[in-house]
């Protein structure tokens, strides 16, 4: 844990002439150039974390951040003087004390009635915290693609799966959920749609999209969907057979499941 002075004054008269959100934005870059380190790097990723809580215009945020002298940009970091400052202290305090303690310990254990098998411990408390930013900007897209797409099932498995699929997708919430509307627009039975969970797990976003899905492979796409899931039961899919009995009945016919699975299920047919 690293500890850093902090000069509320001097913090809100110096940002006084600052729109809302640039403030906002400098407060927040500020606890980040803190928290990596010193390593907070200047890119897309990194203005999108720090603007994400209001959807602000990046660019004009650091413009305005630059052109006020509140950030420069060295090696392809931000930096900010104060942090400079700051920082340095706090590592030189930090180094000072440890060189102390690393004393303090070989002295105690060089006393002759120190236990034989005795070691010196140097502890250290000084540890930089380090921020994915690549897992937070997948979580904004993640909503980004969850508020455009028009069926939303699932969303903790969907959003699971959404992590696991290649780094360009990611990257594109919009045509991903447009992928999905229009593949969800075919499907002439909407309850045996593939859920948006489903359909990314198996990259149906990489299909070329058909003019239209024919009823039976849409019932036997959603069918072989769920037989895992009904082989394997949680809570879940307990309650979701209950409440799709017409679906359980389906797989019993197709012999997808057995009868003792179907007990196992609670659903009584």
């Amino acid at each position: 844990m690293i500890f850093v002075k902090w000069f509320p004054d001097d913090v809100l008269n110096g940002t006084s002439l600052l729109t809302w959100q640039s403030e906002l934005t400098y407060y927040r870059l500020i606890n980040h150039i803190y928290t990596t380190n010193d390593t907070l790097f200047d890119d897309e990723i990194t203005w999108q974390v720090l603007t994400s809580k209001f959807n602000g215009n990046a660019s004009a945020i650091k413009d305005e951040l630059l052109k006020k002298k509140k950030i420069y940009i060295k090696d392809g970091k931000i930096k900010n003087k104060g942090c400079d400052k700051w920082l340095k202290e706090a590592k030189d305090n930090f180094e000072t004390n440890s060189e102390r303690g690393k004393k303090g310990a070989k002295a105690r254990w060089d006393k002759p009635d120190a236990p034989s098998n005795a070691q010196a411990l140097a502890t250290t408390n000084y540890k930089p915290s380090s921020i994915n930013y690549k897992k937070n900007i997948y979580s904004i897209n993640f909503t980004k693609f969850w508020e455009s797409v028009n069926n939303k099932i699932g969303k903790g498995d969907a959003e699971k799966n959404f992590y696991k699929i290649g780094e360009e997708w990611k990257e594109q919430p919009d045509k991903l959920a447009e992928l999905y509307n229009n593949y969800y627009s075919t499907v002439t039975e909407r309850k045996w749609a593939k859920h948006p969970s489903s359909w990314l797990s198996a990259k149906r976003y990489l299909d070329e999209m058909p003019a239209t899905l024919s009823y039976k492979e849409d019932e036997d796409a959603t069918l072989s969907g769920w037989v895992n899931a009904f082989k394997n039961p949680t809570n879940f899919s307990k309650e979701y057979a209950k409440k799709n009995k017409g679906i359980v009945q389906k797989m019993l016919e197709k012999n997808m499941i057995t009868d003792d699975e179907v007990k196992k299920l609670g659903v009584n047919l």
